[in-house]
């Protein structure tokens, strides 16, 4: 089973997911299961923020302070992209 992603959740990118940038945007592609994913700006943005180990909640307030987005809405997408990459294993969660 799959650990639910919080605030509190510490969370880093699958070493084993190649990715490259494309303009703005990030694209990758899983080894295991060959498939391919494409991010937008915020996505790619994410993507950046957690290269290495860091609690989600610091990735809402870093976001926080670089677009114009309430908070509420940050913390819901945030969290769901980065349930969308935990399903597809692009990262990993930590304890």
């Amino acid at each position: 089973m799959k650990k639910k992603i919080t605030l509190d959740t510490y969370i880093k990118r699958n070493n084993e997911v190649f990715a490259s940038h494309i303009d703005d945007e990030v694209v990758m592609m899983n080894i295991q299961s060959g498939k391919y994913y494409g991010m937008d700006t915020i996505g790619s943005r994410i993507w950046e923020l957690i290269n290495e180990k860091i609690q989600v909640q610091q990735v809402v307030d870093q976001l926080l302070d670089e677009y114009d987005v309430s908070e509420e809405q940050c913390k819901n997408d945030v969290l769901e992209f980065l349930d969308e990459l935990n399903e597809n294993k692009l990262v990993e969660v930590l304890e």
